[in-house]
């Protein structure tokens, strides 16, 4: 209980992520990149990373591509947007420009 009590306090210091490799995209057989919510159909299996909000994009982008086993510099990353009509659609690429920075600077604010 202690442990769940302590994730709880910490939970707004992280986000998680979800990674759609083009394996993953390739074997999914629904409408969307991906099934993340949909309580009718099973979600995508997909690498999930807990990001400390406070860790560089340059950090997060080495960490995905030792988890794949990738050169970091063959791959982007893109925010993904929960669209009206219940889907979800790859919005903006994030910037190499942003490497350095912490998540509150390299992900586009929405309003």
């Amino acid at each position: 209980m202690e442990a769940r009590r302590r994730e709880k306090d910490e939970q707004h210091l992280y986000l998680t992520a979800k990674i759609i490799t083009d394996d993953s995209f390739a074997r999914h057989s629904g409408f969307d990149l991906a099934s993340f919510d949909d309580k009718n159909l099973p979600a995508t299996d997909l690498a999930t990373f807990r990001v400390l909000k406070q860790e560089t994009y340059a950090t997060f982008k080495q960490r995905i591509a030792a988890f794949h086993k990738i050169d970091p510099n063959s791959f982007r990353l893109w925010v993904l947007v929960n669209r009206q009509n219940k889907t979800i659609r790859p919005d903006v690429p994030i910037s190499e420009d942003n490497a350095n920075q912490s998540k509150s600077t390299w992900l586009p604010r929405r309003s």
